[in-house]
């Protein structure tokens, strides 16, 4: 004969709970369907209703050797690819140039193509510029880590897929050629300044000759006057073996030089006179250097042309599936809430019930 303890007995109650638990979800199954599938139905369509949010990126290396080579031609500048390259970026995250660009092609007109009233421009153009990011890529496995650039991209994220591709294209473009451009007008001013310069030094060396060529007319003018008032019509150079006439000494004399009057004669200080009086000794080394360099700066061209300041790694393309919102998830966490929250709710009808039953009773 079989006793009933303690134990038996509540194994047994509690195995009744679970056969009337499994059995009321069983009676109520058309609920919890119903009600899973009217949550999962409400996330569906609020899935759908929300618009979504496209991301586009442009990446960029810094300019190519060939484009710094050119910048620094004339040599009056040092610039190097990472000067270059800096300045480029710092121009693209400018929230002023960024504007810029926004109002000048008309981003206002391409983002609200309805004509919808604008309350607050300024805080249209924040709403829309504000998920711009600079980030540098990682280095893929695959890729020699050797002498390797990390690209440098720019992000934005928007509703139009278009737009924000465009938006990014011509940031980058514009950026790059006023970027140019800046480095160009630097460049034309420092040749302005030097040619300046140029001119003011060959001016002085001018004026120094001129003092000194003046000074040796009269001179020798001087010598000219004694060397005719003597009768001294010849040079004497063949009294010294001496090339450098002035630097002769006489022994009776003491240290004193022979004077010109008497080294070279009236004929000869006659001819160097008018010599220096047509100015044929005009030619100046220090001035003809100068001169040259005149002639380079002023023949450089300063052009646009093969100069860039960034190279353009990957352009901006618009991005066929949006960042967000994830609807499969979305979906997926409604349908689990709403089956979760059902079988909650048969609980609670099935509470409500017995103490119903007990009041009866």
């Amino acid at each position: 004969m079989q006793t009933n303890t303690p134990e038996t007995q509540y194994y047994q109650e509690d195995e009744i709970d679970l056969k009337q638990l499994f059995r009321s979800l069983a009676d109520r199954k058309w609920f919890i369907f119903g009600f899973t599938g009217f949550i999962t139905v409400l996330a569906v369509a609020y899935a759908l209703s929300i618009t979504p949010t496209y991301k586009a990126s442009i990446s960029f290396l810094s300019p190519s050797q060939s484009s710094v080579l050119q910048l620094n031609k004339i040599k009056l500048t040092s610039e190097t690819s990472e000067t270059i390259y800096r300045k480029f970026l710092n121009k693209v995250m400018s929230s002023q140039f960024q504007r810029k660009i926004f109002d000048e092609n008309n981003y206002l007109v391409k983002l609200n193509p309805d004509n919808k009233p604008i309350e607050n421009l300024e805080d249209f153009f924040a709403e829309f510029s504000k998920s711009i990011t600079l980030e540098t890529n990682k280095v893929q496995k695959n890729v020699e880590k050797v002498n390797y650039e990390r690209p440098v991209s720019v992000s934005l994220e928007g509703a139009n897929a278009q737009v924000i591709a465009d938006f990014l294209n011509e940031l980058a473009n514009t950026a790059d050629r006023e970027t140019v451009h800046e480095f160009l007008s630097i460049i034309q001013q420092k040749i302005d300044i030097r040619l300046e310069e140029i001119a003011r030094e060959i001016t002085l060396l001018k004026q120094h000759y001129n003092k000194k060529r003046k000074d040796s007319i009269q001179e020798l003018t001087y010598a000219l006057n004694m060397a005719t008032e003597l009768g001294i019509k010849n040079n004497n150079l063949s009294m010294s073996n001496n090339n450098n006439a002035t630097q002769l000494k006489i022994d009776i004399s003491g240290n004193n030089t022979l004077p010109k009057w008497y080294l070279l004669g009236e004929k000869a200080l006659t001819k160097e006179i008018e010599l220096l009086k047509s100015n044929q000794f005009n030619f100046i080394p220090e001035v003809s250097k100068l001169e040259i360099e005149s002639i380079r700066l002023k023949s450089f061209k300063v052009s646009e042309i093969g100069i860039n300041a960034v190279q353009i790694n990957q352009s901006a393309y618009p991005p066929e599936t949006p960042i967000k919102p994830k609807k499969k998830l979305i979906v997926a966490v409604a349908f689990i809430a709403g089956f979760i929250l059902s079988i909650f709710l048969v609980f609670i009808m099935n509470a409500f019930r017995k103490e119903e039953d007990k009041v009866a009773a």
